[in-house]
């Protein structure tokens, strides 16, 4: 066997204890994990591999890492939660492997005033809408709804969209030859229209935290989309800001 594949299959083993220490109480809600010293000592393994478990565990929403306060337990378990965690454009892509995806509608919208503002766009212009799911692969519990728009000029791009998942953006800028040169994006809790309360089985009028991520090009809006989110323990957001200056060591 491979030293890395040993490596895996260790730290694999280490997460496992953790996790049941953690279901069982061992580890209380609220309460601290020992020190990564202290279980390199336990399980006689490597700083690297301890930490890499214990990256795992914070993935799932059960650990809260800080550097120099060590984990602390956010919950029992992990069903029903899901963390949506990327410090990069690249990372996006690689989120929507881990989630499906069921396209519900395509429709040509006329953009009102406040919708054209958030879009980039021009009050009145005609839209298109392709509206989706994205569903736990685990267990099909839908987690958001995707509104995602595309721009007048790029209405023939439609129809390819439609056997993809979103985002959407790094297709199109192949096809179109656009380069991206930035992604805004705008957070706000929002309480949730019918349409997108009984798309994902909750109460109408139920808050939802409404993502904006709108894809800029030097040529205008790419696209953009607006992603609801169940809000809740049922979702979590995490974003990793690094201090500009720093270098990692």
């Amino acid at each position: 066997m491979a030293n890395g594949e040993k490596r895996s299959a260790r730290y694999l083993e280490i997460l496992d204890v953790l996790r049941s220490r953690i279901s069982d109480g061992i580890y209380p809600v609220h309460g601290s994990l020992p020190s990564e010293a202290e279980m390199c000592r336990e399980f006689e393994a490597s700083r690297f591999t301890i930490r890499e478990a214990l990256r795992r565990l914070q993935a799932e929403g059960l650990l809260a890492r800080r550097q120099g306060a060590g984990s602390t337990v956010l919950r029992r378990r992990r069903e029903g939660v899901f963390v949506q965690s990327y410090g990069s454009m690249d990372q996006l892509l690689q989120f929507a492997h881990q989630t499906d995806y069921r396209r519900i509608s395509v429709t040509q919208e006329q953009l009102t005033a406040p919708l054209a503002a958030r879009l980039g766009a021009e009050e009145g212009e005609v839209w298109t809408c392709q509206r989706g799911l994205r569903l736990d692969r685990d267990d099909g519990v839908p987690l958001a709804l995707i509104e995602s728009y595309l721009p007048p000029d790029l209405a023939a791009y439609a129809p390819q969209l439609l056997d993809m998942k979103p985002p959407f953006y790094a297709y199109l800028a192949e096809a179109t030859g656009q380069q991206v040169t930035d992604m805004v994006q705008e957070v706000q809790a929002y309480a949730m229209p019918a349409l997108v309360a009984d798309a994902l089985q909750v109460p109408r009028g139920s808050q939802a935290l409404r993502i904006l991520r709108r894809y800029e090009t030097m040529q205008g809006t790419l696209i953009a989309s607006f992603n609801w989110q169940l809000g809740g323990d049922r979702f979590i957001y995490r974003t990793r800001l690094k201090q500009a200056g720093i270098a990692e060591s």
